[in-house]
């Protein structure tokens, strides 16, 4: 689980890595950018799913009419996405700070929710959080670490079960879940920018358009060997393949999701936020501020 803390240190929670900023640390982190010095925003697969989203023919009709058309309940979360800007839709949304669905800004969408972190009582800034689900506990420090975790367990235990019980239970998912356990950004980086470079480079030949992409470089032989021009050729059409199935199915939702739902027997399931049809969004306890930038913890 990954976190990003907020001004007034409330605490985003993602299930896969979120954009680096330049306030982050990323020695400790285990995601891997997707080529050498690649900007701090490519290193997510988030950054990804709204790329595939600005690649969708569909999608781009409905930010055109401003959020009508077919995909207009997949507009209500993502907005208007045909800005280069990614990280000010990430905190700021695809929305007019007019609009009634402002809230539902990039990283809102694929958090599993916000609250405050465990605090010292002496905390200045617990007085500001009365009332947001907490209880005060004294805990000794002077014991044993593992001790001390199971008593906090076997206190908390009956407090969260009757919460439970009187409220049910708050499952942590997103609006938009990461369909993939282990998403590879290099992956996705090849497939966006294969078809990228099909759309701006449309009369291009295909081995010119493999060799733009850097394909032909990786096999051996040139373009009079039979057996190297399959080999790229085989390559770069796995590459647009893959990226026409991503924005196909993040039409859908979905990310990154290679399934052909259009072969028999095939079923979506859909993420929460479009499992019911939404007439009005519901207006999250926390709405984020013009001047919140997260940062890593």
């Amino acid at each position: 689980m990954y976190e990003k803390m907020l001004y007034g240190r409330r605490v985003l929670y993602f299930r896969y890595a979120p954009p680096v900023t330049n306030l982050d640390d990323t020695s400790a982190r285990d995601t891997q950018p997707p080529y050498p010095n690649a900007p701090g925003y490519m290193w997510s697969v988030y950054y990804y799913w709204w790329a595939f989203l600005r690649l969708s023919e569909r999608y781009k009709q409905c930010c055109d009419n401003a959020g009508e058309g077919e995909l207009a309940d997949l507009y209500t979360y993502f907005g208007d996405v045909r800005s280069d800007d990614f990280m000010r839709w990430w905190t700021k949304g695809g929305h007019t700070r007019e609009s009634k669905l402002r809230m539902h800004t990039g990283r809102r969408l694929f958090s599993q929710g916000v609250r405050y972190p465990i605090r010292e009582i002496n905390d200045p800034m617990l007085d500001k959080e009365l009332g947001a689900d907490r209880i005060v506990l004294s805990i000794p420090i002077g014991t044993d670490l593992k001790r001390m975790t199971a008593e906090f367990q076997q206190l908390m235990r009956p407090i969260v079960e009757d919460r439970i019980r009187a409220f049910g239970e708050k499952k942590g998912e997103a609006l938009f879940e990461v369909t993939s356990k282990n998403p590879s950004l290099k992956s996705l980086y090849k497939s966006l920018t294969a078809w990228e470079a099909k759309q701006n480079f449309p009369n291009l030949k295909q081995y010119e358009l493999a060799k733009k992409l850097g394909i032909t470089a990786a096999f051996s032989g040139d373009e009079g060997d039979v057996n190297h021009k399959i080999a790229v050729s085989t390559e770069l059409k796995r590459r647009l393949d893959k990226a026409k199935l991503l924005i196909r199915n993040v039409e859908r939702g979905r990310f990154p999701d290679f399934t052909d739902y259009e072969k028999p027997g095939k079923l979506v399931e859909l993420p929460r936020a479009l499992r019911d049809k939404v007439t009005k969004p519901m207006k999250p306890v926390f709405e984020t501020e013009d001047f919140e930038e997260p940062t890593l913890i």
